[in-house]
């Protein structure tokens, strides 16, 4: 019965933050657009997320060429709470050692690692198909994928040259990075750290 209910408890835990996280995702989203602050909507969705983002910037502000993206790191932060708590639930609640919390953490933040590399994924894709097809400089979408990946990129202007048709060889030696951090180091860790959790009885 008490495992039973720890596993229960972890699990609605994890879906109150998912719906906080989608909350946070939805007014990002909303932010793109200019909204009129003063729909109930929007007001609402200030109220739920300002305090949360508010403490986040306190702590550490992440901005990127001049955008901001904090609720990112705030949601990369909320998602790892959420399987951390989630995992722990499950495997206590059915039998292993709170000891097992530790490689717990372990693998959720190359978790959390592991999708942030995956959003830089998706915007390394972006940008290198935006060099070859050269869309306009000022549209939101373009610039918000500028913004992002040329500070992470801008260690290499002046040493990689430009490739073929204006292909951004950065992005693509960056994308390669990112594929082989994954393929080599992040999986391998996730492997041991799998292991480790096995011996505190995290038996999948």
């Amino acid at each position: 019965m008490k495992s039973s209910f720890l596993v229960s408890l972890g699990y609605i835990i994890w879906l109150l933050i998912t719906i906080y996280i989608w909350i946070i995702v939805i007014a990002a989203l909303i932010s793109w657009v200019s909204p009129n602050r003063n729909s109930p909507f929007v007001r609402l969705l200030d109220k739920l997320t300002n305090p949360a983002l508010g403490f986040t910037r306190r702590i550490v502000r992440l901005t990127f060429g001049g955008l901001d993206f904090t609720p990112l790191l705030l949601i990369l932060v909320l998602y790892f709470l959420a399987e951390l708590t989630r995992l722990s639930c499950f495997y206590i609640g059915h039998g292993a050692q709170p000891l097992v919390i530790l490689p717990l953490i372990v693998f959720c933040l190359v978790n959390m690692i592991k999708s942030l590399c995956w959003f830089l994924f998706i915007l390394m894709i972006a940008r290198i198909l935006m060099s070859l097809i050269q869309p306009n400089p000022y549209n939101p979408l373009v610039l918000i994928t500028y913004g992002a990946t040329e500070p992470l990129l801008s260690p290499l202007k002046g040493v990689v040259p430009k490739g073929p048709s204006n292909l951004d060889l950065r992005a693509v030696l960056f994308l390669a990075f990112l594929l082989l951090f994954d393929v080599f180091v992040l999986n391998n860790i996730m492997e041991v750290t799998s292991r480790w959790a096995a011996r505190y009885g995290a038996i999948a």
